[in-house]
Parts: structure tokens; sequence; C-alpha cells
């Protein structure tokens, strides 16, 4: 009877973009019993695996697509189809080490307007838009335009390469991609406006174009942004309904206010001038001084500013934001989607791989082969002897057969098994010295912080006092320099310098004390440097903050915010990115229009408040200028002022569109998303802890009751058991989707 031959199922293709629901999962032939000789599975987890080379290069492509997985992206399929397959991954694996290059370059072209001459300036350096005195600038120097387009002409090529190697693992799927193509037309206008710079004709009416074009290159080349712009984008609709919604009923109370009140205050004396003072106050920067004087011509006109508010304020601007942030989180559950399909995905391409024989099942040689290949991408401590572990934590059958369901959990199983090994486990550490164990004893830590506080004193009094006092009480701050040296001398020897540099607040001491011998020294031949002792001083004082770990509540609220920052940092730059916009167009739109002793500022609130220096004379001045109106409060001021000197009311449509979009849109996001992260990952960290405590309670009973309860634990659902350190922003998105 001829065997049945079954056809190889082909790997699926993943793409970076349009994968919005995870593949359906597949089916094993699952057979009930087999008869698989247990020790011929012992024997390949001590001696490996004996595979053909076929079987080796398999193996080494699976690696790689699990190695990828497990750090939250996924290798393109056209990685393991390419021609040659060595240099493919070899590219592929240099693009995402040129991230933290990527990511250097994004923050030199977002900070490169602070230096570069505005547009509106046609004279030379140091005084290109004339004197400082009559036109307020933020100080900030200029640069020469050449050192610009030098420095853009860097950044470009390194993007270029960039696109280059990713081009050259995706090839046809690199233009298939939409990204793709976005990045080379990015990359060729930025060639094309630096070239115009070159040549002075990159400004187009005063407006310098490649500032703007500039805005779009982490948009285009950072996935995180490019994520958090894409959720944005597909949540315009809801703020178009919500914003009607808004719109209309501002209209309908400036009607009715023009009605009710256009004979009894100038503040609604037609509609125009009511409608835009109602809508300044549903963001309250004038209230009540907008309504005072109709409220005290007649007190009934409370009622009518009472249900404004309530109905607008509380109200249609909590239903906005609401709805706004909701329809942000089912986004991003549609990007969390995305990354779970290219994850599973990546598994079930690796399985595919490893699957040779198309029995649907791999065996525990080829798991071990597998074990040891990923090996050599991230550190898994004595696998060889753990792969037993692994391979029947991922066998639930107990068949000796790992099939494609059980697979897909192989990034889970792995994590878990590497980061059961806690770091201070990794440190070699020698041994202490038993002569300086009093190091370690409280009474000594005790005395240390006394000192750091008695310093503190002593440095806060030179701050306050002169001549011979100070001169005593420098060369005090010069003693306990010294005192601190020893202070980590002994905790160095005693501990060794891992143990000593694990901890964060001797990473601190030790810094700080060695700046303070620096200038200790420097002052032997400069004694104007002696002063800085005292601030190194008091900066060693900070410290005292690490009082705070003391509280085990205070402690995770501190651990929590320091990794939730860096996780929320892509969607904080999408807000610069939009302040950046808007600065950018307010000092090409109103460059120079502010000076002192402007006759259209003369009797206006922003002179009687002496606003001089907010404003869009320069990108720095436009960025606080920005801030401020982020803030809300008397941004009418600045609307009226730039109503005044430009002539005409159109200019405030600039600073109602800057609220509309930037304030209550992004920033209400921007709020709301690391409020949420704040509070999940809060509580991931605390069942994290109650988990770590239970555990140490487990410790004390007997081993038998321990062992059980731990086998129960390794099979509980919890939440995935990843460190804090890992915690990206793909991560967050994951929780935060888990919770709601």
């Amino acid at each position: 009877m001829r065997k049945k031959v079954r056809k190889k199922t082909p790997l699926p293709e993943i793409q970076e973009e349009g994968l919005l629901t995870p593949l359906r999962r597949g089916q094993s032939a699952y057979v009930q019993s087999t008869s698989m000789d247990f020790r011929k599975f012992a024997a390949d987890l001590e001696f490996g695996p004996q595979s053909e080379s076929s079987l080796t290069s398999h193996v080494e492509m699976a690696a790689a697509l699990v190695d990828q997985a497990m750090l939250g992206r996924w290798m393109p399929l056209a990685v393991v189809y390419h021609k040659d397959y060595e240099s493919a991954k070899r590219a592929f694996l240099m693009y995402h080490r040129l991230s933290l290059v990527r990511g250097l370059i994004y923050f030199i072209l977002m900070i490169l307007p602070f230096f570069e001459i505005p547009a509106w300036c046609d004279g030379n350096l140091p005084k290109p838009c004339g004197d400082p005195r009559k036109y307020p600038l933020s100080g900030l120097p200029f640069i020469q335009p050449w050192i610009s387009a030098s420095i853009q002409v860097l950044c470009v090529s390194v993007l270029i390469w960039s696109c280059g190697l990713q081009w050259h693992f995706l090839r046809s799927q690199f233009w298939l991609n939409r990204v793709g193509v976005y990045k080379v037309v990015v990359l060729v206008l930025m060639v094309i406006s630096t070239a115009a710079s070159s040549f002075g004709l990159s400004d187009l009416r005063g407006i310098n174009v490649s500032m703007y074009i500039r805005l779009l290159v982490p948009i285009v080349f950072s996935r995180a942004i490019r994520g958090c712009f894409r959720m944005t984008m597909r949540i315009i609709n809801t703020f178009l309904d919500i914003a009607v919604l808004v719109g209309t009923f501002v209209l309908i109370s400036a009607w009715l206010a023009t009605a009710i009140f256009s004979e009894t205050s100038v503040e609604f004396k037609d509609f125009s001038t009511s409608l835009l003072n109602l809508f300044v106050l549903l963001t309250t920067a004038n209230n009540p001084v907008i309504w005072a004087s109709t409220y005290n011509a007649n007190r009934f006109a409370f009622f009518f500013f009472f249900f404004y508010l309530v109905l607008g304020l509380y109200f249609l601007m909590n239903l906005a934001f609401s709805l706004i942030y909701s329809n942000y989180k089912a986004q991003m559950a549609v990007e969390v989607a995305k990354r779970i399909t290219a994850r599973q995905g990546n598994l079930r391409a690796a399985f595919s791989l490893l699957d040779t024989r198309h029995q649907e099942w791999i065996d525990g040689a080829t798991m071990i082969a597998l074990f040891l290949a990923i090996g050599r991408y991230r550190h898994i401590p004595d696998v060889r002897a753990r792969a037993s572990r692994l391979f029947l934590a991922l066998n639930k059958r107990g068949d000796f057969k790992i099939w494609s369901d059980e697979f897909e959990e192989l990034c889970d199983v792995i994590a878990k098994e590497v980061e059961r090994q806690p770091e201070s486990a990794l440190l070699k550490r020698r041994r202490s010295n038993p002569d300086m164990h009093f190091v370690k004893h409280p009474f000594y830590n005790y005395v240390i912080w006394a000192l750091t506080l008695c310093s503190l004193s002593f440095a806060i009094a030179a701050l306050n006092v002169s001549g011979t006092v100070k001169e005593l009480l420098i060369n005090l701050e010069f003693l306990f320099g010294w005192i601190f040296v020893m202070d980590g001398v002994l905790k160095i020897y005693g501990q060794g310098w891992k143990s000593y540099w694990h901890t964060h607040v001797n990473r601190f001491d030790f810094i700080v004390t060695i700046l303070i011998l620096a200038v200790q020294a420097a002052s032997l031949f400069y004694v104007d440097v002696r002063s800085w002792v005292t601030y190194l001083i008091i900066a060693r004082c900070f410290r005292v903050l690490a009082l705070v770990t003391m509280i085990s509540r205070w402690r995770l609220m501190g651990e929590t915010l320091v990794h939730v920052i860096p996780a929320t940092a892509p969607i904080l730059a999408l807000q610069f990115l939009v302040c950046s916009f808007f600065s950018l167009l307010g000092m090409h739109l109103f460059g120079g229009l502010i000076y002192k002793d402007n006759p259209a500022l003369k009797d206006t609130e922003y002179e009687r408040h002496q606003f001089y220096a907010f404003n869009f004379n320069d990108y720095a001045a436009g960025m606080a200028t920005c801030f401020n109106l982020c803030v809300v409060n008397k941004w009418y001021v600045f609307m009226d002022a730039y109503a005044a000197v430009t002539g005409t009311r159109l200019s405030r449509a600039y600073f109602i569109a800057f609220w509309a979009i930037a304030v209550a849109f992004t920033l209400n996001v921007v709020v709301a998303f690391f409020a949420e992260a704040f509070t999940s990952q809060m509580e991931k960290a605390e069942k994290l802890k109650a988990r770590e405590k239970r555990r140490s309670e487990e410790a004390l009973l007997s081993p038998g009751a321990a062992l059980l309860r731990k086998k129960s634990i390794g099979t509980e659902r919890g939440l995935p058991q990843r460190t804090a350190k890992s915690l990206s922003y793909y991560d967050l998105y994951e929780d935060i989707v888990k919770k709601t």
C-alpha cells in the first residue's frame, strides 16, 4: 500500500501593514496515543540532535524568526525566501541595530529649527533679525545656513542607507508596502529641499519648506510614532462628529446671548462678538471676566451662563473626550491584533520550517536544536540542561511531540524560563570581606545619612553668607567630600565592584563624588571653581529621594512611573510634532510682527502683561508660546494681540485651530493615555508583588506542599511574566487592551 504524502503547507505571508485580525488557529491532527521511546528523547536532550545539513539551515531560519517574535517584532518572510538568506538576515539585523541611530536622527531633525535663522530675517549673524531689544527672540544662538544644510545631508544619508538595507531584505515586498513608498517619497523631498537650500532656493515666499518636510521623517520612519499617528488619523471622523455638535451648541448659545444681552453688555453686542466670547468661555480662559458686567447689570443672567457652562464644559466637552479616547483605544486594539498576528505568523512559519516531514509535529531532537540556535541570539542560562523542562512545558499532551498549537506558546515559555533568573543572580559577586561587615550594618547607613544632611545644611548656609564664614563652610564641604570618598571606597572593597554598581543610589553617589574630587583638584589651579563644590554637595543630597523606597507603596509608584514614561514616548513625540507644526506655521505667518513699541499693541492686555517674550519671531519662542496655548489660561490674549498686529480677524483661525487640534484632540488623548497606562501598570505591579509575597510565604511550607503549589501556579493563566525593564509601547498597548 502506497504511503500517502501530504502537501507542504505554504508559509503565511506577513506584512507590516494590513494585518487587522489574527490568523485562524490551525488544527493539528492529534494522535491520542504514541509509542515514542522516552530514552531516545532523553538521549536527544543530552547529546543533541543528529540532523542533516538541510534541517540545520531550517533550524537557523526558525531560530531567527522566533527571536524576532520574542522581541515583539517579526522577521518578514521575504528574508526567509531570499535567495541569499544570510545576507538578507544580516541586513535585517543591521537595520534594527540602526534603530538608536535613527532615533538620534529624529531628535536632531526636531531640534534643528531651534537654531536656524527664521525665514523673515534677512540680516547676517550674529543679529540676523535686527536689534534684539526691539524684536524679542528666544535668545538661542543661530547657526549658519550651510551648517544646517550639512547636518541635514548627513541625516538624509543615514536614512537612505537604512532604507537601502530594508529594500535589500524585502526586495519586491518593499514596494508593495505603502510605508516603503512613503519613505522613498519623503527622502526624495528631503534631497530636493536640501539641494534647494544649498542654492538659497528653499524659501518659498518667506517659508522654509524643508522645515515642514522634516516633521514627516519621524512619522514615516519610526514604527512607534507612525502607529500613534495612524491611530490618531483613524479617529478624526469621531472628532469631527463631536466638533460639529459642540460648534452647533456654541452657535445657538451665541444667537441667544446676542438676542438677550445685546443692549446691556458690550461683550455680546453682536453675533460675531458673542460667538468669539462664548467660544473662549467654553475653554474657561476668560471666566468669569467675560460675563461679570452682564451679571452686574442683570442677576438673572447667571442662569444662562450656568446652563451654558454645565452643558458645554461639563457635558459636551467630557463627552467629546470620552468618545475620542474610547475610539483611540479601539484603534489600539487593532494595532495589538496586528502585532499578535505577525508574531503568530512568525511562529507558524518557524514551525513549517522545522516540520520538514510535513507531519504537523516536531520531535524533541528538533526542539533541542532550535533551543541551541536561539541561544545564539539571546542568553538562556544553561539551555541544554534546562531543555527538558522547556520541552515538557510545551508538550501538554504528554506524547513527546510538539504540535502546531503547542508551538505557538514557545515565546511565552522561553520568556518565563529566562526571567526566572533574577538579575542579581547573574552577577558574579566575589566573597565579601568579613572585616568589612560593618559597612552593611544599619547603624553605618544611619551615620552616612546624617552626614549627608549635615553637608546639605552647610551647603545651603554657604550660599547665604560671605567672607570668612563662607570660606570656612567651603572647607568643611571639602572635608565632607573626602568622607564620601572613603564611604565609596569602603563599600567597593567590602561588597565588590559589581555588587556596589548594581545599586542605583551607589551609582549616583559614585558619579557625584568623582565630580566633587575633580572640582577640588581644579580648585588648586582655579580658585573660582571652589563654589561648584557647594552645588555638587546639594546635588548629592538628592539621594534623600531614596528614602521613598522605604515605603513599599511609594516605591512601587516610583518604579511604575519610571517604566511607563519611556513607553509613552511615541505619543508624547506625536504631541511635540503637532506643536512643532503650529510653531513653524506661526513663525511663517506672524514672524516679526511682535516688537517693542508696536502701536497696534497699545492698550491691549498683551501689552499690559508684558507678554512680548511669547511670540512667533523664531521657532524656540513659538514653542514657548504653543506651550502657553496648551495650558489654555489667557490664550485669548495672544489671539487678540495677533489680530491687532495683523489687522484682520482671520488670524484668530490659527489659534482656534490650535486649541481644537493640539488641546481638545491630541493633548486630551495623551493625558488620558498616560493616566490609563500608569493605572494599568500599577495594578499589574501590585498583582506581581502579591504573587511574589505568596511565593515567599510558600517557601516556609513543606517541600511537598510548595512543589504542589508551584505546579498549580505554573498552569494558571495570569498576566504575562514580563520584566518591567522590557516594557515597550507595544507591551503597554497590549496591557491596556487586556484590561479593557
